[in-house]
């Protein structure tokens, strides 16, 4: 057998669908759905296993899609790509039983367990993944047989999947006179702190700011930093204009701090990078009375759960 028989998936072993993660058609829902997605590395359906109509995507979901079958999480909005990610399909179909204390938003009728499960939030370049979802339904199939954006698209998930996808090495920005490479932290600016806490606070944060990026890194997102004279912002995602704070605590005068670092950094960068979308990086979801006060400022916030990273933008930044 040749290295490239080896390799090159055979798309005729298994089928491919397509799952929308605007699971109740609420807008208003579709980040949480997200976050569950990922947190129990599953798909969702709205219709219920036995509910015909709506081309029975219920059953369709529940029945058809057999186990070792491919689900990308994703739909079409506002005539670009959103994705949540991909996976196998492992077991039958479940429901909210089967959840393991994972939240979700709204009831739905029945999950597909999806084993292994790649977080994906980055459109793939040179993949036509737009062409493969054209549709609004929460339920599609690819044909990768008779259709060539299908077939790409299944190919890229395929070699993602067993790992024999070119790996992106470099994650350092194009030269600029602003944007640098990620270091550690330079301060932590405490008006009171012992030696101790501060180096312990820079510790934290600095495993914090490098498994987030590991995490982008994954996705084939790329992190860098920005500097401010002699001011530096913990993380900078080009791409996506996201300019990032990193704390170690979940405490108001933590995420205070890091409030006005925000609107410094965005301040003086604006001539520059234009207006940036803004995140706080913490190590755990916060309260919701500060959610509320920071999303009044048009501030998200990225948190660590587990081994994964979620954020209250609908992907943004995770």
């Amino acid at each position: 057998m040749t290295k490239q028989s080896e390799t090159k998936p055979n798309l005729l072993d298994r089928h491919y669908w397509v799952v929308s993660p605007n699971v109740r058609n609420d807008e208003a829902t579709v980040g949480a759905w997200r976050q569950a997605s990922l947190l129990a590395k599953a798909a969702f359906m709205g219709w219920h296993p036995d509910e015909a109509g709506h081309g029975e995507m219920g059953p369709g979901f529940a029945k058809n899609i057999k186990p070792n079958d491919i689900i990308l999480i994703a739909r079409r909005h506002n005539h670009v790509p959103e994705i949540v990610g991909f996976g196998i399909v492992r077991g039958k179909y479940g429901n909210a039983e089967k959840l393991n204390g994972v939240k979700t938003p709204d009831t739905f009728g029945s999950l597909r367990k999806l084993r292994p499960f790649i977080p994906w939030s980055r459109p793939p370049t040179n993949v036509p993944l737009i062409e493969a979802i054209r549709h609004t339904r929460a339920l599609a199939k690819l044909h990768p047989q008779t259709n060539l954006a299908h077939k790409r698209v299944c190919e890229w998930m395929e070699h993602q999947l067993n790992g024999n996808e070119k790996k992106n090495e470099g994650t350092e920005m194009p030269s600029c006179v602003d944007v640098t490479r990620l270091r550690e932290n330079p301060q932590l600016e405490y008006t009171v702190q012992t030696e101790r806490k501060v180096r312990q606070a820079k510790t934290d944060e600095d495993k914090l700011l490098r498994d987030y990026h590991r995490w982008l890194k994954g996705q084939a997102r790329k992190l860098s930093a920005v500097k401010y004279r002699s001011l530096r912002c913990d993380a900078y995602e080009e791409e996506r204009q996201n300019l990032i704070e990193a704390k170690c605590s979940i405490s108001r005068e933590h995420i205070r701090m890091a409030v006005g670092q925000l609107l410094d950094y965005a301040f003086q960068g604006m001539k520059k990078f234009g207006e940036p979308h803004m995140a706080i990086l913490l190590p755990k979801k916060p309260d919701q009375g500060i959610e509320d006060w920071l999303q009044h400022l048009k501030i998200s916030i990225v948190w660590r759960d587990g081994t994964t990273f979620l954020d209250n933008a609908n992907g943004q930044f995770s």
